[in-house]
């Protein structure tokens, strides 16, 4: 299941960074110490989608207001979300208005994505302590996804067939590589369209879960390209 919660606008500016604010509050949904609080997750949350870049300034407007998209196919996480999000404080005077259900057809051979801002990010460690980004820039940077994700996908459920399984990522001038900091912590995230050949089940479970690293902290959303509209604040 995948809903989009709706949010009020603001005339107070937001940060550029403001992954927290999200962060925070899906925490505060599911309340102190719950079990989805730094494990492993099998569910994707957007950053805050809406707003528009104020000038010469390192804020963000929202004042025609904004959305938050969760998606995933743990009903249990899906109820625990449910119980609490429109009574919960979102931020400020930003206030929870509605929600929106989504609902996406899944294809057997090519699903065409898009990823929601900021993009998606897949580390490249060098040891334990030490890493650096994978990028759109990467020559062989399709294998790397590809390779990625199906580790991701075999960690999820060994049994899944995916000996069809391929990425295409083709050259686009609108593809962006955008850094985002976290906690004084950097993030690299790829910003683009990605075309993704499986069976309709594997495409519906990388949909919820996302792709890349970091899905339940607002990365690595995606949606299906004919959907774009529903995607638009």
């Amino acid at each position: 299941m995948r809903f989009k919660i709706q949010l009020s606008g603001t005339d107070k500016p937001l940060p550029i960074e403001h992954h927290h604010i999200v962060i925070r509050y899906i925490h505060r949904v599911l309340g102190k110490d719950n079990v989805y609080h730094d494990a492993k997750n099998d569910y994707s949350i957007s950053s805050l989608i809406g707003g528009k870049l104020i000038p010469n300034t390192k804020n963000i407007s929202f004042k025609k207001g904004g959305y938050i998209i969760i998606s995933s196919q743990n009903q249990n996480f899906l109820n625990d979300i449910m119980m609490n999000f429109y009574t919960t404080e979102f931020y400020g005077d930003i206030k929870v208005t509605g929600v929106e259900f989504i609902q996406e057809q899944f294809n057997n051979g090519w699903n065409h994505f898009a990823v929601l801002p900021p993009g998606f990010i897949i580390k490249d460690y060098k040891n334990k302590k030490e890493y650096g980004f994978h990028t759109l820039n990467d020559e062989n940077f399709e294998t790397i996804v590809k390779n990625y994700l199906i580790k991701k996908l075999f960690k999820i459920d060994p049994t899944l067939n995916l000996s069809d399984f391929d990425v295409r990522i083709v050259k686009h001038d609108k593809h962006k590589v955008n850094k985002v900091m976290i906690k004084n912590v950097k993030n690299i995230a790829n910003l683009c369209h990605i075309s993704i050949h499986t069976n309709k089940k594997v495409a519906e479970i990388l949909y919820h879960i996302g792709i890349g690293q970091s899905t339940g902290c607002g990365f690595g959303v995606i949606y299906k390209t004919e959907n774009g509209p529903l995607y638009r604040n």
